[in-house]
């Protein structure tokens, strides 16, 4: 099942939910960002060392179009947060450094498809697509698809049958139908 949209790759749903991309490379092509620390959600996951929840994130381009599923789609411009990232990063030599290899991806929310990001090109996806590309083994609750696997979950904001915006989230317990924390619900930003 192809999970990415600017090339073809055998990439299963349960992968991309495993390992959605690489954080470090993300980071060393975008460059610098905003950054600042995070408040700590508790339904996140928490590695097994001391540290702090860190995010970083880029504002939706102020005017022009954005990268959708290898087309274009127009968007409203503000200072609204774009794409945030979440990391925790432990405590020692790098947990002050922007290319710290020791972090841990938390939570990732995008409100625009990111050309460097296209494993979780979703935005602006009809739910038909969503389907074709993820599968239908997903939840759906309060307007949302919900896709996880292990402690990891995908959810997929859905407004007028298309995505509005995303959220990947590393939990510190298996989600199920009956223990769907609002966080992951809601546009936080």
């Amino acid at each position: 099942m192809t999970t990415s949209f600017s090339y073809q790759t055998d990439m299963t749903v349960d992968n991309l939910l495993t390992t959605p991309f690489d954080l470090q490379n993300f980071k060393k092509v975008k460059g610098q960002s905003n950054s600042g620390n995070a408040i700590k959600r508790t339904y996140y996951l928490k590695p097994d060392t001391n540290g702090m929840y860190y995010r970083f994130f880029m504002f939706r381009p102020m005017t022009g179009n954005r990268y959708i599923a290898g087309g274009k789609l127009t968007i409203e411009s503000g200072l609204k947060n774009g794409l945030e990232i979440i990391t925790f990063k432990p405590f020692g030599k790098y947990q002050y450094d922007y290319y710290d290899p020791t972090e841990t991806l938390i939570e990732v929310i995008a409100h625009y498809n990111d050309k460097d990001l296209p494993e979780l090109a979703f935005i602006g996806l009809d739910t038909l697509s969503i389907k074709s590309k993820l599968g239908n083994k997903f939840l759906r609750k309060n307007g949302c698809f919900i896709f996880h696997h292990d402690k990891n979950v995908l959810t997929l904001k859905i407004n007028n049958g298309a995505i509005d915006w995303l959220k990947y989230t590393r939990l510190n317990f298996k989600l199920n139908k009956n223990n769907i924390p609002n966080g992951l619900l809601i546009d936080d930003d």
